[in-house]
């Protein structure tokens, strides 16, 4: 038997890191798998989430396409502030990307969202 390396398909540009709140995973991840599951495939992204980092916290790791895993951090990072405006931005992004598979209208420039997210006071 041939060992082969993993390979990363082309679409994959990367991944990102970032610790939450055990009690805002379930927020925004759900409660059981299938919940996870619809994110993943409306964005078109892996999630894995590790409890107990560090005590209290979770471990989201998202891997895939830059804007799609761009697009889920700002949606956490929103549904996170502590602003009433962005958290309701950000669970808006989170009905939709339960609701539905995101568009390349949804993903036409997560850069905005960052920006104005990074540029909203603290």
């Amino acid at each position: 038997m041939e060992l082969r390396p993993w390979a990363v398909p082309d679409d994959v540009h990367g991944s990102f890191e970032v610790y939450i709140e055990e009690d805002q995973e379930e927020l925004i991840f759900g409660t059981q798998d299938e919940d996870l599951h619809r994110i993943e495939v409306h964005s078109q992204t892996f999630i894995q989430l590790e409890s107990g980092f560090p005590a209290g916290q979770t471990r989201v790791l998202i891997v895939g396409q830059l804007k799609s895993w761009l697009w889920l951090l700002c949606m956490i990072l929103s549904i996170t502030s502590e602003d009433p405006h962005t958290q309701a931005r950000g669970f808006e992004m989170l009905q939709l990307v339960q609701s539905r598979p995101l568009t390349p209208d949804d993903l036409a420039d997560p850069y905005l969202l960052l920006l104005d997210l990074l540029a909203e006071p603290s």
